[in-house]
């Protein structure tokens, strides 16, 4: 691929209308979403990380957290960084020398274990923060039941106390005039 087809972290902040800082850390935040390469020892980014960021960045405007946008971007057919990397390698292999095609089909394996790695954790991650959500919200539901019941409770007591303020008044009276 040629590097001009290529972005930089600024020019891609630029045309996703975020700060330097604010792409950096979606960037990371990210990453198994954000198709990128690395050329010269720097790091690159393809266009469709454009159209990656500024998903992200609509759906941080309406407060999602990092977990649903991952959830998101999961769901929503992203090229992702293995399937660059495997163009890639099969760019490489046409052109051939095999010690380094064998070289670049070995890290190509090794970054796609990395990010199955990160997906399962994202995975745990997910399933952890759902875990706790249900938790809660049946902690709620009990809340909810005995605020319930203690309305009950209070206006049967209500009912009960002017039942016999009535009779208490009723008795104050007919003692008065007897």
């Amino acid at each position: 691929m040629k590097t001009l087809e290529l972005l930089s972290i600024r020019s891609l902040s630029r045309m996703v209308g975020i700060s330097l800082y604010t792409a950096a850390n979606w960037i990371e935040d990210f990453d198994v979403y954000i198709p990128k390469t690395e050329e010269r020892d720097a790091t690159y980014y393809y266009p469709d990380a454009v159209d990656v960021l500024k998903r992200i960045k609509k759906w941080k405007a309406k407060n999602y957290e990092n977990a649903q946008i991952k959830i998101m971007l999961a769901n929503y057919a992203l090229p992702t960084n293995q399937n660059h990397a495997m163009k890639e390698t099969q760019t490489t292999l046409d052109h051939g020398n095999d010690k380094e095609n064998m070289l670049t089909i070995m890290q190509t394996i090794g970054k796609t274990v990395s990010n199955v790695t990160n997906q399962e954790k994202i995975i745990h991650e997910l399933q952890e923060q759902q875990r706790k959500q249900l938790k809660r919200i049946k902690k709620l539901e009990k809340q909810v039941e005995d605020i319930n019941e203690l309305k009950q409770e209070i206006a049967t007591l209500k009912r009960e106390l002017a039942s016999n303020n009535y009779e208490t008044s009723k008795a104050s009276f007919a003692r008065l005039f007897h």
